[in-house]
């Protein structure tokens, strides 16, 4: 790393430093991670059908600084709520600690798998807003499961790591769980976007030419009651529609083997509802492949083009929108220096997120807040953020 961005780390790591010194004491010698948030572009919802998926690592962390002790105590600590949690490893199938499922899922797999033999001091900081959704969640489980990993000398490969954290989210939110976060949250780069194909597990960075854009993220403040009710539901249909065309087309193992001049020969097949999720699926996929050879030609309207459109499908195929949001897409996309503008899927508060030319940032948020302020009596939450690097493992060195 530069000499700015190991200042910039030090910096960000401060707080979480400070409380773990006056809980546990001295951190040198432990690790310290920094582990970014992610955002799906495109692909969201087809990721349960092999999906073809473009994201984004943003400049928003989680910070861990885990440090392994002699004995079998655990002590976790959230440094933002200053909640703590201590216990013992032969203790972990025993306890239903809320606040700290995630931690306590992957403990108890580690656990199962003669994995953990000692126990360790950690404190977890996070400033990544609530409205990412998976996004966010994703940076908290990679962050805590690269920490262990580096801390505690577990010797897993990234993808045995990633398989961890998969199968923990498997287990607390169900299907919905989309291993494109994780992937991003691993291997991101920074300025670059990353393809991943979820039928290969193959991830290759794209990098942006030219244009300088924030990705500006806005909370309507709306939440979404039932979303991992509402998300299932939509599986679940995309899972009788893969039944049907089974009927018909021999041999496709998920949507990503449906071909759009087929489905629209037939729509008479399916329920009109079960055939719109299906078309969201499949445009989608469509909507990644042409994405992705603008992004290579640097043709940055055009692949702004295919987010909005986007956005449009999922509100009107997927039916996940909602009228604030539709207004916030509708009205961004009158705006000077917008290349495109979505919805962020996944995510218990009705937010989007807009690619916006840096130099027009400021009037875009200006604008935007005086529109939605003029239509919903509220003012939204505005967040500006920059594409960052993956995971950074940062050893905390002895005296």
């Amino acid at each position: 790393m530069t000499s700015p961005e190991i200042a910039f780390y030090k910096k960000l790591s401060s707080a979480t430093k400070t409380i773990f010194e006056e809980l546990y004491g001295d951190p040198n010698g432990g690790h310290l991670i920094i582990a970014p948030a992610s955002l799906i572009l495109l692909g969201d919802h087809t990721h349960y059908n092999g999906g073809i998926l473009l994201s984004v690592a943003l400049n928003k962390f989680v910070t861990i600084i885990i440090k392994k002790r002699t004995d079998q105590t655990i002590n976790l600590t959230d440094a933002n709520s200053l909640n703590s949690i201590i216990f013992q490893i032969s203790d972990i199938d025993n306890l239903n600690e809320h606040k700290f499922r995630n931690e306590l899922c992957l403990l108890r797999m580690l656990k199962a798998n003669c994995q953990l033999e000692f126990g360790f001091n950690c404190v977890i900081h996070s400033e990544v807003p609530e409205c990412l959704g998976l996004g966010a969640l994703a940076s908290l489980e990679v962050g805590f499961a690269t920490a262990l990993n580096q801390e505690l000398n577990l010797g897993l490969n990234n993808s045995d790591l990633l398989e961890y954290v998969r199968q923990c989210e498997l287990l607390s939110i169900g299907k919905i769980s989309n291993i494109a976060h994780h992937y991003t949250v691993k291997f991101g780069k920074e300025n670059k976007f990353l393809n991943i194909d979820l039928r290969s597990l193959e991830h290759k960075s794209l990098a942006r030419k030219e244009h300088n854009f924030d990705i500006v993220i806005i909370n309507t403040g709306e939440r979404i009651q039932f979303v991992s009710d509402i998300c299932n539901e939509r599986i679940e249909e995309c899972e009788i529609g893969v039944k049907g065309l089974r009927l018909y087309i021999w041999g496709i193992k998920n949507l990503r083997d449906v071909e759009q001049s087929f489905l629209l020969r037939h729509y008479h097949m399916l329920p009109k509802r079960i055939f719109n999720r299906i078309l969201y699926n499949v445009n989608e996929r469509i909507r990644s492949e042409e994405a992705i050879k603008f992004i290579k030609k640097n043709k940055m309207e055009d692949f702004g083009k295919c987010i909005t459109q986007s956005h449009w499908s999922i509100s009107s195929d997927y039916e996940l929108s909602c009228p604030k949001c539709d207004f916030l897409i509708e009205r961004s996309s009158k705006l000077p220096g917008v290349f495109g503008s979505k919805m962020i899927s996944c995510s218990q508060w009705r937010s989007t997120f807009h690619l916006v030319r840096s130099e027009n940032t400021n009037s875009f948020i200006k604008n935007i807040k005086k529109k939605f302020q003029n239509e919903f009596k509220n003012e939204p939450e505005f967040y500006v953020y920059q594409i960052s690097d993956g995971v950074k493992e940062i050893p905390i060195k002895k005296n």
